[in-house]
């Protein structure tokens, strides 16, 4: 009986460690190599990993495309590229939480579009894959989504999300239309109107 006990004890260890074994502990710094990892633990689509790898301009290993911004507590609000591009790549955005046994989840974002011929028209649809420059304000743990309308960065949309385990919750955006006289672009997102129904 003692023996069997002390078979299971040491199987037990064994398997916790090996399955211990298969989530990266790195999430700063990452690499193409790290990011495979990441991608077998997180599970993103794969036809969008291929995609990413796709529109590489670069075949710098340092240049993973990933980036975890913690929320505390082990909790994290995982970055995703999934295409590259020349000013305003695509993203996925994943909650993924190291205490839970809960999977990691793929989180969709609210997303603004001003209409050019209509300034009091706004459209708004719920995407997984965004398009757009992000940053992460660290003390309010909260993502801001930058969307160009064109180049010029004188239209498109800034929305700041809270980010909770199911949900990226919209608390503000800022909507700017893009006309084709340029003399009515508006370069500093802050001046851009302030969208109220959320």
């Amino acid at each position: 009986m003692r023996l069997k006990l002390l078979v299971v004890g040491v199987l037990l260890v064994l398997c916790v460690s090996v399955c211990t074994a298969q989530i990266p502990a790195k999430k700063t710094d990452l690499t193409v190599n790290d990011r495979e990892a990441w991608q077998k633990v997180l599970h993103w689509p794969v036809e969008l990993e291929d995609q990413w790898r796709r529109s590489r301009t670069s075949n710098e290993p340092a240049q993973s495309g990933l980036v975890f911004h913690s929320l505390g507590q082990g909790n994290y609000l995982v970055q995703i590229e999934v295409q590259e591009s020349s000013y305003q790549p695509r993203y996925l955005f994943m909650y993924y939480s190291e205490s839970s046994k809960a999977p990691s989840r793929i989180l969709k974002l609210k997303t603004y579009e001003g209409d050019d011929d209509d300034v009091n028209k706004i459209s708004t649809k719920l995407l997984a894959e965004v398009e757009g420059v992000p940053s992460f304000d660290a003390a309010k743990k909260q993502l801001i989504f930058l969307t160009k309308g064109r180049g010029t960065s004188d239209c498109g949309s800034r929305v700041i999300y809270k980010i909770t385990p199911t949900r990226a919750i919209p608390i503000e955006a800022r909507v700017h239309a893009c006309f084709d006289d340029y003399s009515l672009g508006i370069t500093d997102p802050m001046r851009w109107r302030r969208f109220r129904r959320l």
